[in-house]
């Protein structure tokens, strides 16, 4: 499904009846990203998969994606789909958007999952290098961009064992437009640091961390749980970054039980 959405065509798909929750890629990936996820909570959710500005099969205008304006097309969306509240899950570049609207749209919040990301701004040699990838994309296309990121976002052990699973990430990488990463890379550069709203939150909280992630290691994780009033750690075993879908049994296992509480607080 399509929806003119701040400008853009945003790309999206809805499955399943109940308690909403959207879910939110990371960087440089789309709504296929959650196909493990679909599979099992649409059985038990309405489920919304968009494909954020600049991927999949949403527009990518050469311009910068703010964090804001991310948060802002999924809030707009929501409001196109009638949905007051929702929970929202986002992994790594997807979790800094869910920060977006912790911040500015708390009213929208029925819960909240942070998955294998931070709450810190970029230093300034991470900004720099974010930076000098999207001129690269100019020249280069996204192809170097694909074979530095694979062995970062995979676990060790994933890239060893399940072919099928390094396969369907880098294709997926593969297919981003160079003006949808240009446009992600630099929103992510100039992202402001959001560690002061963790204590803020009053949503119910999971943080989701991979044993084995080597961008976004298990301590950070934990130090955004320490700060979040009402929230839960999980780490996934054998993971790395992409741990929904190097470990989707557990992975799901983690969500169904998160969102098992929901119901339980609505049958009270």
């Amino acid at each position: 499904m399509k929806a003119e959405i701040n400008k853009i065509e945003l790309n999206f798909e809805d499955e399943g009846t109940g308690m909403p929750i959207i879910f939110l890629h990371g960087f440089p990936f789309d709504r296929h990203l959650w196909v493990d996820q679909i599979a099992v909570l649409k059985e038990h959710c309405r489920v919304i998969t968009p494909d954020l500005r600049g991927f999949g099969d949403s527009s990518a205008p050469d311009e910068v994606y703010s964090m804001n304006q991310y948060a802002a097309d999924i809030i707009t969306l929501l409001d196109i789909l009638s949905i007051e509240q929702a929970v929202v899950v986002g992994l790594s570049m997807g979790g800094y958007i869910a920060l977006t609207i912790a911040e500015q749209y708390p009213e929208r919040l029925l819960g909240l999952v942070f998955s294998n990301t931070h709450s810190a701004k970029d230093t300034a040699a991470k900004r720099q290098g974010r930076y000098n990838t999207a001129e690269k994309t100019n020249y280069d296309g996204i192809g170097f961009l694909v074979d530095d990121m694979l062995e970062k976002v995979l676990s060790e052990n994933t890239l060893k064992t399940k072919p099928d699973v390094v396969e369907y990430v880098k294709q997926m990488m593969k297919r981003q437009r160079p003006s949808g990463v240009r446009g992600a890379l630099k929103g992510m550069a100039e992202r402001k640091d959001r560690t002061f709203i963790l204590s803020e939150i009053q949503a119910p909280t999971m943080v989701i961390a991979g044993e084995n992630d080597q961008l976004i290691p298990v301590i950070r994780a934990k130090a955004m749980a320490r700060e979040i009033p009402h929230s839960h750690l999980e780490v996934i075993s054998d993971a790395g970054h992409l741990s929904n879908l190097e470990q989707p049994e557990l992975y799901n296992q983690v969500l169904l039980r998160f969102v098992d509480t929901f119901k339980t607080v609505e049958s009270d």
